[in-house]
Parts: C-alpha cells; structure tokens; sequence
C-alpha cells in the first residue's frame, strides 16, 4: 500500500489501525477485552501494542517498524508477539528504543489499540485483515494468496477494490471455489 500511494489516480491517504483478530476470535466472552490485560496470553495484542509506540514516533518510524515486524514474522518465522522479538525489530527499524518501550508501557499505548479495534468493529463491522475502507466508510476484507509481483499490477488491484467498494456496494463478496 505505502508503495502505490502517489501511484494511484487522485493518491491514497492511509490511516493505518490497528485490529486484534485475538479479541475477535475471543472465547472468554463479550465484556472481555483483552488489550485490559497485559499478561493474557494473546499472539497479537502485543504486536499492536507495539506498532501504536512506534507510531508515537511518526509516520516514517511506524512504516519502518510496520514493514521489519511484516518480514519478521513472514521472512523470518519469528514469534513478533514476544517482547524481545519487538524490541529487535524496533532497533532494527531504528526507532528510539527508550521511548518505545517507555510508550509499550503506557496504558494509553494499551487503550489505543482497543479504541482502533471497537471504532473497527461498531463502525466498519469489520471481522478480518486487512480490511480497507473507503470514501464514506465502504469497508472491504481482502484476503490475497500472494502479493503481487509488480507495481503495476499493485495499482490495478487497488483501483479494482476501491471500485467494487465505492461504486458496487451491493457486491458484497467474491470468492474462488
């Protein structure tokens, strides 16, 4: 997405958020919420934590944080809910260190998450990720088996969701059998 954004016709605005499919697929009830407890044992939470305290360091920070943690857990098979995993790929990502673990501290760092994860849920219904919404809130799942190979083609897949969401509402899922 970050690589197409001056691509695309008119550019995109992206507002990254974050979503936890821990708390959606959550067994323990409807009034649980698992970015109020630390110490559950959550494969994601953490993660998200994590890239909201790097976001604290600005766009260019999160985006660098966003893409190391990306290939981490892609490339490298690594578990990038575990605190030591996400300290590494802070550092890698060059990010102020002492202020990220000083924000993944904060309870506001915590808050944050779950404020993204119900605005997700309340406003969108979203339920997976990623999830894009456009324009006036037309919010669209899009599970992809590989990424594409080329910029052009990276372009041509936006423009196809943006315009099955904004000027196709009533088209509410395509699926390969």
């Amino acid at each position: 997405m970050e690589s197409i954004k001056t691509e695309v016709d008119g550019g995109i605005l992206i507002d990254w958020k974050t979503f936890s499919l821990d708390q959606q697929n959550s067994q323990e009830g409807p009034d649980f919420r698992m970015w109020e407890h630390r110490d559950y044992a959550s494969r994601g939470v953490r993660a998200l934590v994590a890239a909201k305290a790097a976001k604290n360091q600005g766009e260019e920070a999160f985006f660098r944080f966003h893409l190391a943690a990306f290939e981490a857990k892609r490339d490298e098979g690594k578990d990038i809910a575990h605190g030591n995993t996400l300290i590494d790929t802070a550092r890698d990502a060059g990010l102020d260190l002492v202020r990220f673990e000083e924000d993944m501290d904060k309870e506001e760092t915590w808050q944050a998450v779950g404020k993204d994860h119900m605005e997700a849920r309340e406003r969108y219904d979203v339920f997976g990720v990623p999830t894009l919404v456009f324009g006036e809130g037309q919010a669209v799942f899009v599970k992809l088996e590989s990424l594409p190979k080329s910029k052009e083609d990276w372009v041509s897949l936006f423009e196809f969701i943006s315009d099955m969401a904004v000027k196709r509402p009533y088209l509410l899922e395509l699926k390969r059998p």
